[in-house]
């Protein structure tokens, strides 16, 4: 399987030196659902974009610490390349910033949560009828969301405190607004880089959750499994 990462921002420099940039954390959890697959970078927010007719077996949009709604040249260069992958039928699935991004661009609302940051290990219910997941818990962290999901799509999962936390668009969109590639370590990482941001009680309570067990590599398997198929 041959996957483009669009990527939309790095980790921190000294969180990079010892964990890894988003692509080494990407790449380490997609191998743990498809050992063989390859993956190919593009530095989306340092304006480097696939060329225009370049066809892989999916697209993955990064996850950023800039707003979805923003008016930055390389987001509207991004955008495009976007549109033109997805009018010639390319699969494109977005994580955090990358599912903010793929619901604005088809007419969904995208916003600062009305709740506040999303930070820790954050519980969803899975909505779509059929097999797929049972309710599931991913490392998230967030001050935007979809507020008001695309006209046609289907949601797939959410939350009181995300209510769109999952969804599809036909059989070329899906978007996830937690982070199945993070692990632990970075999700602890970024909790104490900002700290300050968030209060002592809701800072330590994330800093709880981060006990529990997530599932990280089963959202990936069903995010690959969309890429190959068109459905999750």
């Amino acid at each position: 399987m041959q996957l483009g990462l669009l990527l939309c921002d790095h980790t921190d420099e000294d969180f990079r030196r010892r964990g890894g940039d988003y692509p080494d954390l990407f790449l380490e959890r997609i191998h743990e659902v498809e050992p063989a697959a390859r993956l190919e970078v593009f530095d989306a927010a340092a304006g480097e974009l696939p060329a225009p007719d370049m066809a892989l077996d999916g697209w993955i949009i990064s996850g950023a610490r800039y707003d979805a709604f923003g008016d930055a040249p390389w987001l509207a260069r991004l955008r495009e390349r976007l549109a033109g992958l997805l009018a010639r039928g390319q699969r494109v699935a977005g994580v955090c910033f990358g599912h903010q991004l793929l619901a604005l661009m088809h007419g969904g609302r995208v916003a600062r949560a009305p709740a506040g940051w999303g930070i820790g290990n954050h519980g969803y219910h899975w909505r779509r009828p059929g097999p797929a997941l049972p309710d599931y818990r991913l490392l998230v962290s967030h001050q935007d969301q979809v507020l008001a999901l695309p006209p046609d799509a289907e949601r797939l999962a959410g939350s009181p405190f995300c209510p769109n936390a999952a969804f599809t668009l036909g059989d070329k969109v899906m978007g996830v607004q937690g982070h199945p590639e993070f692990n632990v370590d970075y999700a602890r990482f970024l909790l104490d880089q900002r700290r300050a941001r968030f209060g002592e009680a809701h800072y330590r309570q994330a800093v709880d959750s981060l006990e529990q067990p997530h599932q990280g590599r089963e959202v990936m398997a069903l995010m690959l499994g969309f890429l190959a198929s068109g459905k999750p």
